[in-house]
C-alpha cells in the first residue's frame, strides 16, 4: 500500500512540474512579445483618410412630430419629445399644472374624440386664438384645431423639448 501512495504523489509531483513550466513558459513568452513590441513599435498606416464619412443626420423636427402624433392619436410617440415635466393647461378646468412626463402623455388621450386637425397657422380660428390669448396660443406656440371644434397648443423650451401644452373641448370657450 505504501508503494501506491508514494507512486501517487511521485505523478502528483511531476504533473504540478509539467503544468507550471507550462505556465511560466506561455507567461514568458506573452511577457517577450509586449516587450518587443514596445520597444520597436511599428507605425500603422492611417486609415482615416480611407474610412466613409457618417452621413450627418438630418435633425428631427419637433414640431412635424407633434402633428404626426396629434394626427394619428398616436400621442404615445411624444414621450421622447417631452420634457421631464411639463405645464398642462385643460380649458375651463383646474387641470392641471406641472405634472410628469407620463401623466402629461395621458392627459392627451382628452383629444381621442377630435377629427380633422389643422395646424396651418393661416387658418381664421388660429390667428383669433392668437389674438384672443396671446399667452397660450400666440407667438412661440405650436396650435391646431380640430373639425369638431378641439384646441391644442404646444410649446417648446430650449431643448426641442415639449414644456407645456394647452388642450380644450372647443375653441368657442376662448374666442368671443
Amino acid at each position: 500500500m505504501r508503494k501506491y501512495i508514494i507512486v501517487v504523489l511521485s505523478t502528483l509531483f511531476v504533473s504540478g512540474l509539467a503544468v507550471g513550466a507550462y505556465y511560466y513558459g506561455t507567461q514568458k513568452s506573452t511577457f517577450d512579445n509586449k516587450k518587443e513590441i514596445l520597444e520597436n513599435p511599428t507605425q500603422l498606416p492611417n486609415t482615416e483618410e480611407n474610412l466613409p464619412t457618417a452621413e450627418s443626420q438630418p435633425s428631427i423636427d419637433v414640431s412635424e412630430q407633434i402633428v404626426a402624433a396629434i394626427t394619428s392619436k398616436n400621442t404615445q410617440a411624444l414621450e421622447g419629445y417631452m420634457a421631464d415635466i411639463v405645464q398642462v393647461r385643460l380649458e375651463s378646468s383646474g387641470c392641471c399644472g406641472p405634472i410628469t412626463k407620463a401623466e402629461a402623455i395621458s392627459q392627451l388621450s382628452y383629444l381621442d374624440s377630435a377629427v380633422g386637425w389643422s395646424f396651418d397657422p393661416t387658418n381664421p380660428i388660429i390667428i383669433n386664438l392668437a389674438t384672443s390669448v396671446p399667452d397660450f396660443y400666440g407667438s412661440g406656440w405650436l396650435v391646431g384645431v380640430a373639425d369638431n371644434e378641439y384646441i391644442v397648443s404646444f410649446k417648446l423650451n430650449n431643448q426641442n423639448k415639449i414644456e407645456a401644452y394647452n388642450l380644450g373641448a372647443s375653441y368657442k370657450l376662448l374666442i368671443p
